[in-house]
């Protein structure tokens, strides 16, 4: 078995990282969950977020396996929450998380969030109160849910939050 690293993505790796947000595109359907079911994301995300220089693929083998966007920035879908983040304090965001179905459970989104807590003491993120398995995982890993914040199309979302002096 080859190492698991975490690494840029680069523009050779949208077809990749857009077939696996297309599995989990249809994993959320098959489960009735109601995300990513419309046209995001898509690969002008994608591109978005590599200019933005914030998205990371998770290769082994010389092959994309999963992919998040990770920044430091303020995201503007967490400016209203209905609850309370932790701390107003700078934090980094994970977004776009996915994982190639034949790679989950390996601790893949768990390196992600190693790569942010890189650059923040704070990280945010947020789900659909039905994606159980990316709930679980957050929590999993400390994270704590604040409350419920709406996305940019308006539908509520669960917002976490990880904060490095909160940890047990």
């Amino acid at each position: 078995m080859m190492m698991i690293k975490i690494r840029k993505a680069e523009k050779k790796d949208i077809d990749e990282i857009y077939a696996i947000m297309q599995q989990a595109r249809r994993y959320f359907a098959e489960e009735n969950i109601p995300q990513w079911q419309g046209d995001y994301p898509n690969q002008i995300d994608i591109i978005d977020d590599l200019k933005q220089d914030g998205g990371y693929a998770a290769e082994e083998d010389g092959t994309v396996i999963g992919y998040c966007f990770i920044r430091v920035m303020i995201d503007h879908n967490y400016d209203v929450i209905e609850g309370r983040w932790l701390n107003e304090e700078p934090y980094a965001v994970m977004h776009r998380t996915c994982i190639h179905d034949d790679h989950k459970g390996r601790g893949i989104a768990g390196m992600f969030l190693k790569t942010a807590l890189q650059m923040a003491d704070n990280v945010r993120a947020d789900t659909h109160e039905k994606n159980l398995s990316m709930r679980k995982m957050l929590e999993n890993h400390g994270f704590q849910a604040c409350g419920t914040i709406y996305v940019e199309d308006g539908t509520p979302r669960i917002g976490y939050q990880y904060a490095k002096e909160r940890r047990p």
